[in-house]
């Protein structure tokens, strides 16, 4: 991206952004796949459950999606939950730590 923007001529530097999806705690595989799948359903069975799997349910995956998208780069990294409980919030801070 950083080549491409300047072989277009363009000021300054891209700001790059990335987007995570994840669910933690005991049901987070469930929680994951069950919004996940369903939101990409369009997209068929194969991409929505790949699309599902990819999600971080984990704190160790949380840690390596936010230390691997900085290491690539990524000026900010949005962490999108797949549940709405709203103790989310409480679990990313705890694993982003």
């Amino acid at each position: 991206m950083r080549k491409a923007w300047r072989e277009e001529g363009r000021d300054g530097e891209p700001w790059l952004t990335a987007l995570a999806y994840f669910a933690l705690g005991p049901n987070a595989v469930d929680d994951a796949a069950h919004d996940l799948e369903h939101y990409y359903a369009w997209l068929g069975d194969e991409t929505a459950s790949a699309i599902a799997g990819s999600a971080a349910t984990d704190e160790a995956t949380v840690r390596a999606y936010a230390d691997a998208f900085e290491a690539a780069g990524c000026d900010e990294l949005a962490f999108f939950p797949t549940s709405t409980d709203p103790r989310q919030v409480d679990l990313l801070a705890d694993a982003i730590q």
